[in-house]
């Protein structure tokens, strides 16, 4: 049986918002973010990413990419300064023979205090909260497959998402339909590619991995 885990909305809410809702300054955030104090803040983030700790490599490239995806509105006092607000930029890595889009989320903490946290890479569309739900469950699902989970390895990430598009009409009350993904975990010697279905509803949001048939598990080329 597939796991199913549910994740309340806290705050946060899934996809993108109208541009007017971004923040109370549309030009005073524009400016935020082509500062570049802030967008090297941006990269470090990006450079702490699992996927790159576990793949380091010294001549890697970072690009912040030109758009983002908000998780709360930004707001500004009267000096200009940021006060409130979340959102994810995107990170374009390219160097040693690999290329990945790696995803912070930027927290306003107080006036002019920003945190910048790693997301996880690649395209999913799920929300910070629902990452964290889905990584759990996915890992969970692997212990249900043969192989799934490789004995006498501490070694485990998630090497990369892939948003597949939108499943099923929005439930009423949702804040939009289901959809589909691929999650790719990485452990010593294999990778496991693991189906993810975002169900949300008058409530939240369900995870299910799976089903057990079609993941994968692939092993990484020497």
């Amino acid at each position: 049986m597939n796991p199913l885990s549910r994740r309340h909305f806290a705050g946060l809410c899934l996809g993108v918002l109208p541009a007017l809702a971004v923040a109370d300054d549309p030009a005073l955030f524009a400016r935020l973010l082509a500062d570049p104090l802030q967008q090297q803040h941006v990269i470090s983030g990006a450079g702490r990413a699992t996927v790159f700790l576990q793949n380091p490599c010294a001549d890697a490239r970072f690009s912040i990419e030109k758009k983002f995806v908000p998780y709360k509105p930004v707001s500004f006092d009267g000096t200009g300064s940021i006060i409130s607000g979340a959102w994810k930029q995107m990170v374009e890595e390219q160097g040693c023979g690999a290329s990945r889009l790696l995803n912070v989320m930027v927290i306003a903490q107080g006036p002019g205090k920003l945190a910048v946290v790693p997301l996880l890479p690649g395209t999913t569309h799920a929300d910070p909260a629902l990452q964290q739900d889905g990584v759990k469950y996915a890992v969970a699902a692997l212990g249900t497959v043969p192989g799934g989970r490789e004995p006498n390895c501490t070694v485990g990430y998630v090497a990369d998402t892939q948003f597949l598009g939108e499943d099923e009409p929005a439930l009423p009350g949702a804040k939009g339909p289901s959809w589909k993904e691929l999650w790719t975990l990485q452990s010593c010697t294999q990778k496991m590619v693991v189906p993810m279905r975002f169900i949300p509803d008058s409530t939240g949001t369900t995870i299910s991995p799976g089903p057990n048939k079609a993941i994968e598990v692939v092993p990484l080329a020497h």
